[in-house]
């Protein structure tokens, strides 16, 4: 079984990984958020650093296009080339109205001859390994039935399906049953994106279709750091979840204050990562609150490892 760390825009960024591989690990991949590119250019060029070969000493991700044009994904691949990369993932799945109305993300699923063209000229081209990242479709699953062929005709490295619609965005429940149905019968290999958030839920994926041995996991580790070693069946004394959560948070901190100028944006950084994060701790709607009440990075700082005292690990 094989593990990956899903592209997150900001939370999952070169911050999180560096310090999450270095002092808890259990990932076999990670992914970067995605990297727009438009118009023959880099829609916000500071994306590019989240690949910087300096930012991304304990883990090499596999960098994320989010594009719809081949000439795009050839500026694309120069960058990773440049860097030293050898593997990509083409984001077809972002819900968000904002980049689904451009015909990017999951607004590139409901126009298959589209796809095949852009498949075709990347394909007859790159040097790099591809795999998509994509949902069932935008408005309704039944647009997969018209993209698998597609897929299947290309050497692709690997297909990630999150198993809603764009139009849901991370509304409702995933519809496993569509992704048995609609998945097995892909060439390529497939990983399995969404809601996982403990070892049953992987049983019940592998239940429904036992090729799938890859879940990529996004949301549910930054809950709860240490899912993707219990999803391994490694469980850790208490003492040392203890020590490496504290380990984790010190390097986020550390790394933050290199990317950040100000405690301001410092803080506005890490506050979508607690929404999530929060999750974790017995009171965490109490932690919470004072992470968006700190005014600076010592009054957080405070809170975090006050917050990590007073767990109690099972």
């Amino acid at each position: 079984m094989e593990i990956y760390l899903a592209p997150l825009q900001g939370l999952t960024d070169w911050i999180f990984r560096e310090s999450y591989c270095k002092n808890i690990g259990g990932f076999d991949k990670t992914f970067s958020p995605f990297i727009r590119v438009q118009n023959n250019g880099f829609y916000r060029p500071a994306q590019c650093n989240d690949i910087l070969p300096e930012h991304n000493q304990h883990q090499k991700p596999v960098p994320q296009f989010l594009g719809n044009d081949a000439l795009s994904f050839a500026l694309f691949e120069e960058l990773c080339l440049e860097h030293g990369y050898t593997e990509v993932n083409i984001n077809m799945g972002c819900p968000y109205p904002m980049v689904t109305n451009r015909g990017l993300g999951s607004g590139m699923l409901p126009e298959p001859a589209h796809m095949e063209q852009f498949l075709k000229e990347i394909f007859r081209k790159t040097q790099l390994a591809v795999s998509i990242k994509c949902r069932l479709g935008l408005d309704t699953a039944n647009e997969f039935e018209a993209l698998a062929p597609i897929f299947n005709a290309f050497p692709l490295n690997e297909i990630i399906i999150h198993p809603r619609i764009g139009k849901q965005q991370y509304k409702g429940k995933p519809d496993r049953e569509a992704f048995f149905r609609l998945a097995s019968g892909l060439k390529p290999a497939v990983c399995y994106n969404g809601d996982i958030c403990a070892k049953a839920d992987i049983m019940e994926i592998q239940t429904g279709m036992p090729r799938v041995s890859r879940f990529m996991i996004g949301r549910g580790i930054v809950e709860n750091p240490f899912l993707a070693l219990e999803l391994k069946g490694i469980a850790l004394p208490a003492n040392e979840k203890a020590g490496k959560l504290k380990s984790f948070h010190s390097d986020m901190i550390e790394l933050g204050r290199q990317k950040y100028s100000g405690d301001l944006n410092f803080l506005k950084r890490f506050e979508e990562f607690w929404l999530h994060h929060a999750g974790f701790y017995r009171d965490g709607h109490k932690v919470f609150k004072q992470v968006k009440k700190s005014k600076n990075l010592a009054q957080y700082e405070r809170v975090v490892f006050e917050a990590i005292n007073t767990l109690q690990f099972p």
